[in-house]
């Protein structure tokens, strides 16, 4: 059905309080759990032989102005990983613990609440960046007091990595030149989709809606997008009916003709939307509304049912 939508949530809980929500205003929805498979092809090896590679690609008289500049970027995201554990092979001594915030978060020793959480998370996702490149250089122990450095090491014989998908493919010879592997790494993502049923178009105002995507911050990609469709197809709708109220009975051909390019004002502060809608989605519309009982009649002659 062309009114119904979906939206995707990160958290389950947060999908289960808007089905709640909807529930609440009327609206039917069901929420399911879905996963996406992420694909991506990682470069490995040590900061030195990465950055003579790429420098090698770069120089290459058949390098196209464009793939240098890709060969670049990507060159360019070993600085900072080499960086970072120069800095952490300069702080630390071994068996020095390195870090605190995601142990203590294990432990239950240090939470995020407070005005300082936001300080706090950027610590600690520094700190699984950290980690992380210590981990990969076999370079960390678990010792009692948490994660401690195990050994050093000379950082331009640091192991890096890099994400090849979006850089030109590099010959199995070259890779292998300069001692670089290659491998395709894959996670599962899981998100939750709400479907969400044709109820809201009938409802006074959408504000409960907006209300909730606007405390979750569900803003981002989907969310972004996903509420404004609720709101035109809710202007939309009411238009239509509007039409077909005030005339009695109206054809199908008479509504797409009205609606397909139109200014239409909301009814908050007098904005107008310019639809420029396909005969096709119109139709679309005018189906749904009749499968949920609110026209009746032929194509000739549709009617508000109720």
């Amino acid at each position: 059905m062309v009114l119904e939508e979906e939206i995707y949530f990160s958290s389950h809980d947060i999908a289960r309080d808007f089905v709640k929500v909807l529930k609440d205003m009327g609206v039917s929805s069901q929420v399911k759990q879905k996963f996406s498979l992420d694909v991506r092809l990682m470069l490995s090896g040590t900061y030195l032989n990465l950055a003579a590679m790429f420098d090698c690609m770069i120089s290459d008289p058949k390098t196209t102005e464009e793939e240098s500049e890709s060969f670049s970027m990507a060159r360019d995201q070993l600085t900072p990983q080499r960086d970072a554990i120069a800095q952490a092979l300069e702080k630390y001594q071994v068996g020095d613990r390195v870090g605190s915030g995601v142990m203590d978060l294990v432990t239950g020793d240090r939470t995020l609440d407070g005005d300082e959480s936001e300080d706090i998370l950027e610590q600690i996702i520094e700190e699984v960046y950290l980690t992380r490149l210590l981990h990969l250089n076999e370079l960390l122990d678990i010792g009692e007091s948490g994660l401690v450095l195990s050994k050093k090491i000379e950082p331009d014989e640091s192991t890096l990595t890099v994400f090849a998908d979006e850089i030109p493919e590099i010959r199995d010879e070259i890779l292998e030149k300069y001692n670089v592997s290659s491998t395709i790494t894959a996670g599962d993502d899981g998100e939750w989709l709400v479907s969400i049923g044709s109820e809201y178009v009938f409802l006074d105002d959408l504000d409960k809606i907006g209300e909730f995507l606007e405390k979750y911050e569900v803003e981002e990609e989907d969310g972004a997008s996903f509420f404004p469709r609720l709101q035109i197809k809710h202007i939309l709708v009411s238009e239509i009916l509007a039409l077909i109220k005030e005339e009695g009975k109206v054809s199908r051909e008479n509504i797409i003709n009205e609606f397909a390019n139109r200014d239409v004002e909301t009814s908050d502060d007098g904005a107008k939307i310019a639809l420029h809608l396909s005969a096709e989605y119109i139709d679309g519309i005018l189906d749904d509304l009749k499968k949920v009982g609110f026209l009746k009649g032929k194509d000739q002659k549709l009617r508000i049912a109720v």
